[in-house]
């Protein structure tokens, strides 16, 4: 049932569909464009998942510890010997967002220093304030794994970080290398154990004992290797006891609480659930337990009322089986607690309380639909927790798509509508009365009435953490950025009066994904969201340009043609359309060049990558995500005159084509860049043609390191020069692939999905999965 272990080392957060319309573009009528509402920025996280995972993963839906392993370790040797040389000894700078955020997982004041707080990001390492959220530094090492879990600070201010993001979406493909311990707020980190875990639920510290930390381990994603469950040390990290043994292996430890007014009783639950090559399986142990002394043992008490996993003929599991659950207690009454059910599917399926301490069980208020089904956004695995005030035990919250706030126990809601969507993470300040934090996919956000869902929230201004699709540069003025982002939309560094001050704004809604700006024409510029949903604009008026086709990439491909009046899109077949006024229709120029909706899995079968060049309009490239290639030779013809022809070559991987290159001044030179880790296997991430693409060469080797190749690009007047993007950094031949060096060393350890370097400029543009963009001069590159 489950593929083979070949456990993924957990380095970087990479990323883990809402279906838009399908038909060709018309023309609408012209808006302006304005920052999407927040409740249009979220959508199904799965489709995260499934475009970073499945283009990464082998056949059998595993991603290899050592190649992984030794791609991070090749890198950190090209850096170091890249800081050796003054022409190769690029320094790179973050160049923003900072204004938009992106998703905090978790939060945790500390308990000993008035406004410490600590937020762990989905795949941006861990941040510490100062200031009570008005600000926030890095606390966490750039080369240490971005993919965060939970964070918890024990009563000396000691910092518990767990690694690895839990849920099944969002894109964090590779996960954590277990719990990290701090005893200086961060500065430095020390490994203290459950490696093999790669991710982790929550963590909690016993208030009599800061040595006792319990720490909730759901495991990777695809394996059914034995290191799932609830951990529990004794000694702060030396040696940890699996206290709580899952009744399955695809079974993890998602969430535990503990009773502060009698730590001797704790609740945890347990989710059952893991993925193969092409799908999700769940099963019958998501259960709640309860320990009476102390943590040492559990018993398992999931009784009714709680919903139970049963097999009904004729209905999906995911309506019948029990899915993810959320506890607390209430401090001040010691015997009040919450519990928040879904479904295996993700919907709501109850929500309870408990007056004895979590012995026994209540339902409060319906046990479907209502409030807290509208909040789940049929996704309820993304969320899973209940949050209960310190000081009121009817005063609860309940994560959602928006935040979900009751005053009496649970059987009355209200919801908010300041903060972004999708909530994750919330703490009350304990030096504040009535101070609540929120974190969620849009960033830190805090609340001075006591986390009035309907009252006022405010947000940290500043804090790059967004996580990049792709992106596109002003050839015109290089200031000029838009890219499109994981929950926050399509942005762009420029207001509605052209000026740029360092803010960015949305201006296309939902999951941002590809961005072009016209080479042209900067006041020209393009945005999608999810699976080809794309919008034109021009001086700030949009009109719609959805890619039409019955299956589209989650972010599928749009490309200028050799005029820019033209543009290519992908979905199962390569489109092309006239963004002239009046000649914004999409025409179909191929028939379907992918394989179907296999062999990867259910609902892919897209074209991933077209190339196309300024030095011939009629030749365009187009690859898929099972690795296909073709070429038309013909592109500009009438639409039924097109013609196609599928190119092999024993170089090609048979692996999710991520980008197509082509050679902005000889049309027969191209690049085609592949994703999928090495595992054994001599195939290249890297292929060149020099004869039009009759023949292909693989010009990497083992030359850099076998990771993911996300981008490639020409310099501008080097026609020698290559540069490429993947999940470990980016790196640079001055020879077409003779010799690599990497660029610079201080790239944080995220995937670098997207890089620019406009024509002129001696900038290059590094667009990363979880900590924004980041630039550096090649001035001095030799």
């Amino acid at each position: 049932m489950a593929p083979r272990r070949t456990r993924p080392v957990p380095i970087v957060a990479a990323a883990l569909a809402v279906l838009l319309g399908a038909g060709a573009a018309s023309v609408t009528e012209p808006t302006r464009d304005a920052p999407a509402p927040a409740a249009q920025a979220t959508a199904n996280p799965v489709g995260a998942e499934e475009w970073m995972y499945l283009q990464r993963a082998n056949p059998d839906g595993s991603i290899p510890e050592a190649a992984v392993t030794e791609a991070v370790a090749q890198s950190d040797r090209m850096g170091a010997t890249a800081m050796r040389s003054p022409g190769t000894d690029q320094v790179w700078s973050e160049l923003g967002p900072s204004n938009i955020g992106g998703r905090i997982r978790d939060v945790a004041a500390d308990p000993t220093t008035r406004n410490v707080v600590y937020i762990a990001t989905g795949t941006g390492g861990l941040w510490r304030s100062d200031d009570a959220g008005a600000t926030f530094v890095p606390a966490w090492d750039d080369q240490l794994p971005q993919s965060m879990g939970a964070v918890a600070v024990d009563s000396r201010g000691v910092v518990w970080a767990g690694t690895g993001e839990p849920d099944h979406g969002g894109g964090s493909s590779y996960y954590g290398r277990g719990v990290y311990r701090s005893t200086d707020r961060g500065r430095t980190w020390t490994n203290v154990g459950l490696r093999s875990g790669d991710t982790i639920g929550q963590i909690v510290i016993d208030p009599r004992d800061d040595r006792r930390v319990f720490v909730a381990v759901m495991g990777a994603l695809h394996d059914t290797q034995p290191t799932r469950g609830l951990f529990m040390t004794e000694n702060g990290g030396r040696t940890w006891t699996r206290v709580i043994v899952p009744a399955s292996a695809s079974t993890g430890a998602i969430d535990v609480s503990i009773n502060k007014s009698n730590p001797d009783i704790m609740l945890a639950t347990t989710w059952d659930k893991i993925r193969d090559e092409k799908s999700r399986i769940y099963g019958k142990n998501s259960f709640v337990y309860r320990s009476t002394d102390g943590g040492r043992s559990w018993t398992n008490i999931h009784a009714a009322p709680l919903p139970q996993s049963v097999d009904i003929e004729g209905q999906p599991v995911t309506a019948t089986y029990v899915g993810r659950m959320g506890v607390d207690f209430s401090d001040s009454d010691p015997n009040r607690a919450y519990l928040i059910s879904s479904t295996a599917g993700g919907n709501f399926n109850g929500f309870f309380t408990s007056a004895d301490a979590g012995a026994t069980w209540t339902p409060v208020g319906p046990t479907s639909g209502g409030t807290l089904q509208t909040i789940s956004g049929g996704f309820a695995w993304w969320f899973g927790r209940v949050y209960v005030d310190p000081v009121d035990p009817a005063h609860v919250f309940v994560a959602g798509v928006s935040l979900a706030e009751s005053r009496d126990g649970g059987l009355t809601w209200v919801t908010s509508q300041t903060p972004h969507a999708d909530q994750h993470g919330l703490e009350w300040d304990p030096f504040v009365p009535n101070k609540v934090y929120l974190g969620n996919d849009g960033g830190f956000y805090w609340s001075t009435e006591n986390g009035a869902a309907q009252g006022l929230w405010a947000k940290t201004p500043h804090l790059a953490v967004t996580q990049f699709y792709a992106m596109d540069v002003s050839v015109q003025d290089g200031s000029r950025v838009n890219a499109g982002s994981q929950d926050n939309g399509s942005l762009k560094s420029w207001g509605t009066d052209n000026t740029v001050t360092g803010d960015w704004f949305n201006f296309v809604g939902g999951d941002g994904m590809m961005n072009r700006i016209d080479p042209t024409n900067d006041r020209k510029y393009y945005g999608c969201s999810q699976n080809g949903g794309c919008r034109g604009f021009v001086d700030g008026v949009g009109f719609s340009m959805a890619i039409p086709g019955l299956r589209r990439n989650w972010v599928a491909p749009l490309e200028f043609g050799a005029d820019p009046r033209i543009m290519f899109g992908g979905s199962e077949v390569v489109n092309r359309i006239d963004i002239d006024p009046g000649q914004r229709v999409w025409q179909p120029i191929s028939p379907d060049l992918t394989e179907g909706t296999e062999p990867r899995a259910p609902g892919f079968g897209t074209v991933t990558a077209i190339g196309t060049t300024p030095a011939d309009p009629n030749l365009v490239y187009a690859g898929t995500d099972s690795g296909l290639m073709w070429v038309s030779r013909n592109a500009m013809a009438a639409p039924g005159e097109v013609t196609w022809e599928k190119l092999q070559s024993p170089v090609f991987p048979g692996r999710w084509v991520t980008r197509i290159t082509v050679d902005h001044e000889n049309a027969k030179v191209a690049w085609a860049s592949f994703s999928g880790w090495r595992s054994g296997d001599p195939y290249p991430h890297l292929v060149m043609t020099r004869d039009g693409g009759r023949t292909w060469s693989d010009i990497t080797g083992w030359r850099i390191p076998q990771a993911p190749v996300n981008d490639v690009i020409r310099h501008p007047t080097k026609k020698n020069w290559l540069f490429i993007a993947t999940d470990v950094g980016v790196f640079r031949t001055t020879n077409l692939g003779k010799t690599w060096s990497k660029v610079g060393a201080n790239l944080p350890l995220v995937p670098v999905n997207d890089i620019d370097l406009p024509a002129g400029s001696d900038t290059l543009y590094a667009a990363t999965y979880g900590r924004s963009i980041w630039t550096t001069s090649l001035a001095d590159a030799q």
